[in-house]
């Protein structure tokens, strides 16, 4: 569900993470524009969405939610992931909002349904 007050303009930016030389995770990230000029190329290129946007300075998050669903990879994503048509998916929504009530990030993640765990104490 929405939260927060969308921003005045966002930057897109869309990223394939990998690890031990595999693709685990497509990005699609919306941050509000203006914290562009504090936020690194370095960043851009290195960190996962919710590191990215707590490490960026004078940006207190007052709320963030997630939301899990799981899927089947389709075309674009096999290929970009490098596994099967119709693998497994975890689909990952993320909102986060700032001190001021503004919608300062959105990202859809899709990450690769062998490399998802979740570790949860019931009690």
């Amino acid at each position: 569900y929405a939260i927060g007050e969308p921003a005045p303009a966002y930057r897109h930016l869309r990223r394939r993470h990998w690890r031990h030389e595999m693709p685990f995770l497509l990005a699609d990230l919306y941050i509000d524009e203006r914290l562009r000029d504090r936020i690194t190329q370095e960043a851009i290129e290195t960190k996962t969405a919710l590191r990215l946007i707590h490490d960026v300075p004078d940006l207190e998050v007052a709320d963030a939610r997630q939301t899990l669903t799981i899927g089947t990879a389709d075309v674009e994503t096999a290929e970009a992931l490098m596994m099967p048509l119709n693998g497994p998916v975890a689909i990952v929504h993320r909102r986060v909002v700032d001190r001021d009530g503004v919608l300062v990030m959105v990202a859809e993640g899709i990450y690769r349904g062998d490399v998802v765990r979740f570790d949860i104490k019931l009690r």
